[in-house]
């Protein structure tokens, strides 16, 4: 049955010909979803239109790496629940496209406020965008490990690397003031 064994890749795809054919008709597919979250005296800004460009590309880019992934996993593994290539990595890549979704907006927003002389909080730094997926690192590892997913050293490592990034990342983090308004 080639569909039952690959039906994961023909999903991801035929979504990644969705996003790709969205951005080529000049209408990326996020712009639904941006509207519902945008008011409409924005909608027209060229800006607008460049961010769901962006975030669409980056999830064309997430969508094209898992079918990749499972195709690998598929034809050269023979094996569609590898956890490397039918789990961790498409996860990975679905992971970083909704963090970047969520990110990206927030930096553009930063940019934009001192050419219309507003204030707000500053732009948001890269380890916001990256520490849900380093996040995933000790987790990751600990599955190296418990399903012989690799060499030791492997787990071993993504643990060891996971909390001390994630440990680096919040520490670099500006303080959040508490309900009282302390920091």
């Amino acid at each position: 049955m080639p569909l039952e064994n690959y039906s994961g890749e023909v999903s991801n795809i035929a979504l990644l010909v969705i996003a790709l054919g969205s951005m080529a008709l000049r209408a990326p597919f996020t712009l639904p979803y941006a509207r519902e979250q945008v008011p409409r005296e924005f909608w027209n800004k060229p800006g607008f239109l460049r961010t769901n460009y962006y975030i669409t590309g980056v999830w064309g880019a997430a969508i094209g790496v898992a079918a990749i992934a499972g195709a690998f996993g598929d034809l050269v593994l023979h094996n569609s629940h590898h956890l490397w290539t039918g789990w961790i990595i498409q996860i990975a890549a679905i992971i970083v496209a909704l963090q970047f979704t969520r990110w990206y907006p927030d930096i553009v927003r930063a940019h934009a406020r001192p050419e219309q002389a507003l204030s707000g909080p500053p732009e948001p730094p890269v380890s916001d965008l990256l520490l849900p997926l380093v996040g995933c690192l000790t987790p990751v590892g600990i599955l190296v490990l418990a399903f012989n997913a690799g060499p030791v050293w492997l787990g071993v490592a993504l643990i060891v690397v996971g909390v001390l990034l994630v440990t680096s990342f919040n520490r670099a983090s500006p303080a959040e003031p508490d309900t009282d308004g302390h920091a």
